[in-house]
């Protein structure tokens, strides 16, 4: 049973044993609430000895008070040991998946974020968990919660009288083999629904990222049109998936409810014949009636089943992809040595058979025209992806040998799409050593220049920024990064064209800040104005994936090859 829930439902093995309590105390919850009926069998058989035969069992008032106490006791213990259970650890549960989740995610190669779209997986986290979540708190337990409890009760019946609990038990199983027959087209439908919806919350979320061009090029009343259709579209898909439930639970409920009926005139022929007594018979009367609603409750549970299917699978999908790993080994050399290198996405190959070193205390430029292969071959360094052939060794270790995070803590990276924080300016530089000290901080703030324009603002450095740093200019937000990197003290530093968010005035400043932050560390430039690698000790030079030069910026310029006619061509300009 515990194997079922972790499987089906994606419960950890903590989950699926409070799981499996929730479903115990469900079952005896729905019993508990059958303890009535058995004290009104008991008063309608005196009442009749009384009335037919003029005799008495023994039962009392006070025993009937008794009784009527322990089966509220039953029934409120029951209830609470039930809510336990259940939603306590569902939402614990739930919260933990979250998490769970999301680190699985953070592990994944970016080859996974090349092929999924955010609005897809903060559906999958958020939404996808919520319908889980719900599956978990209510249809679960109560579902098979229910199946122990009716087919108790059912037993129980079938000793009283075989025939009447035949007839009443005999419509479920029915009634869910043809849930079964439907389930495919259910799901069918489910799965469209959700993709339609899925498109509406892409769009949605690419149309406010790009709300400024929208509105510049006029393309307010295509973009309403557009989102109209995909509203349109997923309405229709959404009237599919539902029109099942009525057109399958309508005709089972109405056969569950021909149970009922049949059971009683089976169990009038049973009394007439002699073969029931009469107080058995009123007794059995109402457990047939109370015992209908908890088995139609059960038909609908199926349906949610059918419904969290897709979401299910998708975390599954998400759970079972394939993470980067590696040991945790000790680095103490930092230079970079990659050995006939190649990459590709799908079937396009852009890095081609490429192999250099790029030595500790020494800064390697990468330069090349646009799409030359700069920043891939970066991010292969740095493990963003794994190569498809050759080595790319840190310290002499293949890096695909080494723990990611392990593998990042040696690095800092100043990239030009900068990513910031709805937080403090403090706090957003503090990502990069996340125990260091406010002073600290403004230190390195100082040495970046971020300071000069923290002290112009309201709250200093306890300024909220915006969603990635939206208040603030694009030198600003490029000064953070800056800073960032300053405060981690890697050993291996990635630059990108760090520099040319910022005036020339405040360039000089900060190319002699990073001068005092590279010494006797392994520095990678991404270069796009060369004039800023001129005192690189080595200079890779690319085209179309491939290394076609290398050596000193004078070295390549006497050579009057690629990186001459690149350098010829922006002195020009």
């Amino acid at each position: 049973m515990l194997n079922i829930l972790q499987k089906k439902f994606l419960l950890s093995e903590e989950g699926s044993k409070n799981m499996l309590k929730g479903i115990i105390y469900c079952a005896l919850l729905n019993i508990a609430f059958m303890m009535p009926m058995g004290v009104v069998f008991n008063f309608i058989r005196e009442s009749l000895n009384i009335y037919m035969y003029h005799t008495q069992t023994g039962y009392t008032t006070i025993l009937y008070v008794v009784m009527a106490i322990i089966t509220f006791f039953a029934i409120y213990f029951a209830n609470n040991l039930q809510y336990d259970s259940v939603y306590t650890t569902t939402y614990t549960e739930t919260a933990n998946k979250r998490i769970s989740l999301s680190n699985h995610i953070r592990k994944l190669p970016l080859s996974f974020f090349d092929k999924r779209d955010l609005a897809d997986l903060t559906a999958t986290i958020m939404g996808d968990m919520e319908a889980i979540e719900h599956a978990y708190s209510h249809a679960v337990p109560e579902f098979y919660g229910t199946i122990i409890s009716v087919t108790l009760i059912a037993i129980s019946i079938a000793v009283m009288n075989l025939k009447m609990a035949v007839c009443l038990i005999l419509p479920f199983p029915i009634s869910i083999f043809m849930i079964h027959l439907a389930k495919n087209k259910k799901m069918q439908s489910e799965k469209k629904h959700y993709n339609e919806k899925l498109k509406v919350t892409e769009f949605v979320q690419e149309t406010l990222e790009n709300i400024l061009p929208i509105k510049a090029y006029q393309r307010k009343e295509k973009t309403m049109s557009e989102f109209k259709k995909l509203l349109d579209s997923e309405e229709k898909e959404h009237l599919r998936a539902e029109i099942y439930n009525p057109l399958l639970l309508a005709p089972l409920k109405t056969l569950m409810r021909i149970g009922v009926p049949l059971a009683i005139l089976v169990g009038f022929g049973e009394y007439t014949n002699g073969n029931l007594e009469l107080a058995s018979y009123i007794c059995l009367i109402i457990a047939c009636v109370v015992i209908y609603a908890p088995m139609d409750g059960c038909l609908s549970f199926i349906i949610e089943f059918m419904y969290i299917d897709t979401p299910a699978k998708r975390m599954d999908e998400i759970f079972n992809m394939k993470l980067m790993s590696g040991d945790d080994k000790q680095i103490d050399n930092f230079d970079i040595t990659l050995e006939n290198v190649s990459f590709g996405y799908n079937d396009t190959e852009v890095i081609k058979n490429v192999s250099f070193t790029a030595k500790q205390g020494q800064t390697t430029a990468l330069v090349g025209a646009s799409g030359s292969g700069k920043s891939t071959l970066a991010k292969l360094m740095l493990r963003f992806w794994d190569i498809n052939s050759g080595t790319i060794k840190l310290g002499g270790s293949d890096i695909r040998q080494i723990e990611p995070e392990n593998l990042l803590k040696h690095y800092s990276m100043v990239f030009q799409d900068v990513v910031l924080f709805n937080n403090t300016i403090m706090e957003n530089i503090r990502i990069g050593r996340k125990n260091a000290t406010d002073e600290e901080v403004i230190q390195v703030a100082k040495i970046a220049m971020v300071d000069e324009f923290v002290q112009e603002l309201p709250q200093k450095y306890d300024t909220k920024i915006g969603e990635n740093g939206v208040l603030l200019s694009g030198g600003e937000r490029q000064r953070i990064s800056i800073a960032r990197a300053i405060l981690k003290d890697a050993p291996i530093i990635f630059l990108d064209e760090s520099t040319s968010s910022v005036d020339a005035d405040n360039e000089t400043k900060l190319q002699e800040a990073l001068s005092n932050l590279v010494k006797n560390k392994t520095v990678i430039v991404i270069a796009h104005r060369l004039r800023t690698v001129e005192n690189a000790d080595k200079i890779i030079v690319l085209r179309d994936g491939k290394l076609i030069e290398e050596g000193t910026s004078k070295q390549l310029i006497d050579k009057k090859g690629e990186f001459y006619k690149l350098w010829k061509l922006q002195k020009n300009n």
